[in-house]
């Protein structure tokens, strides 16, 4: 019995019950982890922050991470976006302990999710679910470009509804306080995470709570069916969940509906056009909602959290088309596609699974459909929006801006180091500027190109300040952009060509003007 205690212990027995899970996770994480720097388009701004510290004031508030959230005028909400970061950086500065912490949030995701699946089918015993749960939630592109960067907001947001859902079923079921305080407060960071996150959050419990009220959610008294007191002790939570609705309308009305207003620029979303992208999971997550509907119609099931939760994934979905566009592949469809998987797991363990162990053993079962969800990743990765390719450019563009800025650092060094002038020159399109990054560079001006405008300001350096006209011997550079966002000064001036990005980018070019 001592030994079984031992802390060492469920980290064993995990890997003896699940070694292919473990084996997963491991790599997945090397994929994430490799390569990882801090050459993300948002991140730049923000990590410049960061690394100007020195990390001697750990505990202070970062203005790039505020400002993203706090200083909007486009009717924007998400005032809690990116916090986890701006946590971790208190901690440290090292990007890939950043992208460690990721890969716990998604690996965490899929345990959840397994879990939840479980106790809503109500089987102990599933063949291969948690591996099949593992593959479907990692191994999607919406996956790929939410949790291999990290400027979006739908990683931290699933990894919050994840432990939400999980608590929220455990007060269902084991009516304690510890899930009680858990799920109510798991909802109230989550409403802030993201401006129409509030409806993954109050639409489930507003569906049991209306369910359970008409006598349609087992073990849930009907309003009819009891005194009133009994029936608000039973939806006490519910009841709290669904006030963070009025909490999320308070707050949005203060902090961005009458700043917004005021400010009169226009929505983020204007001049959008209806784009609408789904792959199959979406097509899936249709007819499973038909299905349930017409077996719940019939009383040949009972209502459960799955179908709250289905019914608040097509409500973000709608949101997501009418505010931006919904395409399957993108990052803004995390929350929806980890709801699909949550449904595939249900039809694998009461439909499918029950099935193919009638006919054989678990562990046959549990590898047919393994290798099931292997073809239909397989067939997704034959389409050009896949997981590999969106992973492969990130990869790649983190590459490229890391290579470039080497480079206009070790040129400037070596021309500064001949002791000639060192101006360099940029594009004020670019996301890299003065304070984020370019001040570290070797030069004499270091010198801002306003494309619209068409002038030259020097913003640090000799004659700080002035305007500036180039002359010969200036670096022309781009990191993160392409030669456009320096065409007329290239017209107007002879450059000879000192770099080129390697990885196939329009990006990373150093010019040189010559005499």
């Amino acid at each position: 019995a001592q030994q079984q205690t031992t802390p060492g212990n469920p980290l064993l027995r995990f890997a003896r019950a699940h070694p292919l899970v473990l084996a997963l996770f491991a790599g997945y994480t090397v994929a994430m982890v490799h390569g990882t720097n801090w050459m993300y388009p948002e991140l730049v701004g923000w990590y410049s922050d960061v690394s100007g510290e020195h990390l001697l004031n750990n505990f202070s508030f970062r203005q790039g991470f505020l400002s993203e959230t706090m200083r909007r005028d486009d009717y924007r909400f998400f005032p809690l976006a990116h916090q986890d970061l701006h946590i971790l950086s208190w901690f440290t500065a090292y990007v890939k302990v950043w992208m460690l912490v990721s890969a716990a949030e998604l690996f965490t995701i899929v345990v959840v999710s397994a879990r939840l699946i479980r106790r809503l089918s109500g089987r102990i015993q599933i063949p291969a679910l948690l591996l099949i749960t593992s593959l479907l939630v990692m191994f999607h592109p919406a996956t790929g470009m939410a949790f291999f960067q990290f400027p979006y907001c739908e990683r931290f947001l699933t990894f919050l509804l994840a432990l939400y859902c999980g608590a929220y079923l455990h007060h269902h079921q084991h009516r304690n306080k510890a899930s009680f305080y858990t799920a109510l407060l798991f909802g109230l960071i989550g409403i802030f995470i993201k401006d129409i996150a509030v409806v993954l959050f109050v639409v489930p419990p507003s569906v049991m709570l209306v369910a359970g009220s008409l006598g349609m959610v087992e073990g849930r008294p009907s309003w009819k069916g009891s005194s009133r007191a009994e029936w608000a002790e039973a939806y006490r939570l519910e009841l709290w969940l669904c006030s963070l609705a009025l909490i999320f309308l308070l707050a949005y009305v203060v902090l961005s509906l009458l700043p917004s207003a005021f400010a009169n620029q226009g929505s983020y979303n204007k001049n959008k056009w209806f784009l609408f992208a789904p792959d199959w999971r979406f097509w899936f997550l249709i007819g499973f909602c038909l299905v349930r509907t017409a077996a719940i119609g019939v009383q040949r099931s009972r209502l459960n959290l799955l179908d709250g939760l289905n019914l608040a994934a097509l409500t973000y979905a709608i949101g997501l088309l009418l505010l931006i566009g919904f395409e399957s592949h993108k990052y803004l469809t995390l929350p929806v596609q980890w709801v699909t998987v949550l449904d595939l797991g249900f039809v694998w363990a009461c439909w499918i699974s029950p099935a193919l162990e009638r006919y054989s053993s678990a562990r046959v079962a549990g590898a047919v459909g393994s290798a099931v969800v292997l073809g239909t990743i397989a067939f997704d990765h034959l389409q050009p929006l896949n997981l590999v390719a969106s992973v492969s450019k990130i990869k790649v563009r983190q590459q490229s801006w890391l290579e470039a800025y080497q480079a206009i650092d070790a040129i400037s060094a070596q021309i500064r180091n001949k002791g000639e002038a060192t101006n360099l020159i940029y594009s004020k399109q670019s996301w890299f500027r003065a304070k984020r990054h370019l001040n570290k560079l070797h030069f004499d001006r270091l010198i801002r190109f306003d494309p619209e405008r068409n002038n030259l300001v020097v913003m640090e350096g000799t004659d700080k300040g002035t305007l500036y006209t180039p002359q010969a011997g200036d670096l022309l550079f781009t990191i993160d952009r392409d030669s456009s966002t320096l065409k007329s000064l290239l017209e107007r001036w002879p450059t000879k060509l000192l770099y080129r990005d390697i990885n196939d980018q329009k990006n990373g070019l150093i010019y040189r003007i010559q005499p």
